[in-house]
């Protein structure tokens, strides 16, 4: 329990239990690959550049593995094709930023440091035309898989701990981000400073009786000024708002069926600039989502899913989305595990000069995964 809970505080996902004799988070090889696809039709044109559809097709490797007792390593990266359609179809293919990072247990398990870099592999300079495909992806309302493909070097240095009290388990976990400059535009002399990232999250979970548990937690993250250099700028710098994000999950068995519930709400605050306030950035996404797994079969497990989400950025009404899909887990063999994803995601979202405009998603995806 401390370990997954130090999990939970860390966002770092769900991993076996230490091995005997091993307190490292992450004791066994593990590899993971396969091919997700996601897009959006819009019964009418969007914003400025008349979007009727954006669609992301991405192909993921992700390598984990121990080192010692003690310590574990893992590696993501991303190849990515990026599609908008409007006036023309523009498209992006490229490498995202590698992310590798370090996670150390330190005295017995309670305690967890991390180290984690940005490797800049992705490209990180766009034209204009580039640009527009990138940004149309990083919408938190869409939530496409890739959603950055490239910035500057990075390095995040993070702690968390866990401890329990009675039958709860206690998490809180900090870090704090740096980022190196970057020209985001390729056909502009403009570059980007981020500035520091300051995060801290609080966790808690419970075991009740024999079938269930919840969990709930809370996440602040701060930012330092960024700074913007290059000809024409006129107001230099710019602060973001702080953000806050709450999550909750309550999981239930019942012989071969599992039902979770989770649900998460992102609000992010006005920023301001040397022209003062900014509410263009403010915005509020809240998300939730049931599913309910059925155990086959010793190695087959078929679980319905129906989810909600609702976008508000600013005064400005924003979307809504419901989501119904289906994932099927299959245990290949010992070693080689496959999980396969359909959804459909019909809704709308307000554009400010055309009013509310229909929308349908959909997306599919399939994950192998290694391990020994």
């Amino acid at each position: 329990m401390r370990t997954r809970l130090a999990l939970l505080v860390l966002g770092v996902g769900g991993a076996p239990l230490a091995a005997q004799g091993s307190v490292a988070l992450y004791n066994r090889w593990n590899t993971l690959t396969g091919f997700e696809f996601q897009r959006y039709s819009f019964k009418d044109s969007i914003g400025s550049n008349r979007v009727t559809a954006a669609s992301q097709w991405s192909i993921p490797l992700v390598v984990v593995a121990p080192i010692g007792r003690r310590m574990s390593i893992d590696v993501t990266a991303r190849v990515a094709h990026n599609a908008v359609t409007g006036d023309s179809t523009r498209t992006f293919t490229g490498l995202t930023d590698t992310q590798l990072r370090l996670l150390y247990t330190l005295g017995r398990d309670r305690a967890v440091a991390s180290l984690a870099l940005n490797l800049p592999t992705g490209k990180r300079s766009f034209s204009t035309s580039e640009f527009t495909v990138s940004s149309s992806m990083s919408s938190p309302f869409l939530s496409f898989p890739v959603s950055t493909l490239g910035t500057g070097f990075g390095v995040t240095g993070g702690l968390a701990y866990a401890v329990p009290a009675g039958g709860w388990n206690f998490g809180l976990a900090g870090s704090v981000r740096y980022a190196t400059s970057y020209r985001p535009f390729s056909d502009q002399p403009l570059t980007y400073n981020p500035g520091l990232e300051g995060r801290l999250r609080i966790g808690v979970d419970r075991i009740i009786g024999q079938r269930s548990r919840v969990l709930v937690g809370a996440t602040y993250s701060t930012f330092s000024t960024d700074q913007f250099s290059g000809s024409g700028i006129v107001n230099g710098w710019f602060n973001p708002g702080p953000r806050f994000i709450v999550d909750a999950g309550y999981g239930l068995t019942l012989g071969r069926t599992s039902v979770s519930f989770g649900a998460w709400n992102y609000y992010r605050a006005a920023g301001s600039d040397g022209a003062g306030p900014s509410a263009d950035v403010k915005e509020n996404v809240f998300n939730a989502e049931l599913r309910v797994s059925q155990q086959l079969a010793p190695r087959v497990a078929l679980e319905p899913l129906a989810g909600f989400r609702q976008w508000n950025p600013g005064a400005v009404r924003g979307g809504r989305l419901y989501t119904f899909g289906l994932n099927a887990r299959l245990g290949l063999t010992d070693q080689f595990s496959s999980t396969l994803t359909a959804r459909v995601s019909p809704g709308w979202v307000y554009d400010p000069g055309n009013g509310r405009i229909d929308l349908t998603g959909t997306g599919i995806s399939v994950l192998v995964r290694y391990q020994r």
